[in-house]
């Protein structure tokens, strides 16, 4: 029978797996192929949408595009706010999101011929109030001071 002698490994190969660089080609692929999936995946999501329209809702912004049918729109949109009819017959239709602290706020108008978005037209409307004393604007919601009470002069003591 022989005995093998086994020596402790030394500090200096104990952890060199912890303390090599490894410079590896899949690290560098890694690193390069990451941004350009990005840019790639950006560029993916803006091609087909140059006529595309953001609107603001209630729930951040949503894109139309002409072609869309209503249903789509609704579905994506959600109800409008008001409802009118073209002189050529097109049904129109209004979204938007109003705020008591915001001085304007844009209605988003979708006008549709057979069920199917031709075109979005963006009205802006200001929101701001103007004070019948003094003609000073302020956004809406904000209430109008009262003018104070006048005080009675005061009566001459004899």
């Amino acid at each position: 029978m022989t005995v093998v002698a086994q020596t402790a490994p030394s500090n200096e190969s104990l952890f060199t797996a912890f303390r090599e660089e490894r410079t590896s080609k899949v690290r560098w692929l890694f690193v390069l192929l990451v941004p350009l999936l990005g840019l790639l995946a950006a560029w993916g999501s803006m091609h087909g949408q140059e006529h595309a329209v953001r609107i603001v809702t209630a729930h951040g912004f949503k894109m139309v595009q002409p072609g869309m049918s209503q249903a789509d729109v609704v579905a994506r949109l959600g109800n409008p706010i008001g409802k009118t009819t073209r002189a050529d017959g097109a049904e129109c239709v209004q979204y938007g999101v109003f705020s008591v602290t915001e001085p304007s706020t844009n209605v988003y108008v979708l006008c549709y011929v057979d069920g199917v978005l031709q075109d979005v037209t963006t009205r802006r409307y200001s929101l701001w109030t103007v004070d019948p004393s003094t003609g000073e604007f302020m956004p809406a919601g904000v209430p109008m001071e009262e003018e104070p009470a006048k005080k009675p002069a005061p009566v001459p003591t004899p």
